[in-house]
């Protein structure tokens, strides 16, 4: 079974449907629909094989992101989901410790990568061999600790 961390962009993508209206070209609004679809095939065909770990940072970054940025989800809605988190065994929650924090304030200070990236991913490293995301920035970070990373929704 991969172990594996998955991008809290792919949660987002995944759970929020675009919106035509706040697209600028169909063009746009196309590719960001079938990214959508994609993340949405992955959690139904990919996620259940996978022992994924998510630092608590992660946690709260997924309920930010899906109840206050961008198109908002219900909170009641993204609440269910947290619980879903929180309640599966497949899933391990690691906790951030200061260690973590100090190191995440060094490397986003030399890296020039938002911290909140090396708080989702510091904690986990030492458990993981991949991470599925579609943001430059872990290509970056996995490169630089030696994993994986899988960008699903390029196209």
């Amino acid at each position: 079974m991969k172990k594996a961390m998955v991008d809290t962009e792919i949660w987002a993508i995944s759970k929020k449907k675009p919106d035509e209206r706040k697209f600028t070209s169909r063009e746009k609004f196309v590719k960001a629909l079938k990214m959508h679809q994609k993340a949405k095939l992955f959690f139904r065909d990919t996620f259940p094989k996978l022992k994924v770990y998510m630092s608590l940072h992660q946690i709260a970054e997924i309920y930010h992101v899906l109840a206050f940025r961008g198109i908002r989800i219900p909170r009641e809605d993204v609440e269910s989901i947290l619980e879903a988190i929180l309640e599966d065994d497949n899933i391990i929650k690691v906790p951030v410790t200061l260690e973590h924090l100090e190191e995440a304030i060094k490397e986003s200070a030399r890296s020039n990568i938002h911290i909140w990236d090396y708080l989702c991913f510091l904690p986990v490293k030492d458990y993981i061999d991949t991470v599925f995301s579609c943001d430059e920035h872990f290509i970056k970070i996995g490169e630089e600790y030696g994993v994986e990373v899988i960008n699903l929704l390029d196209i």
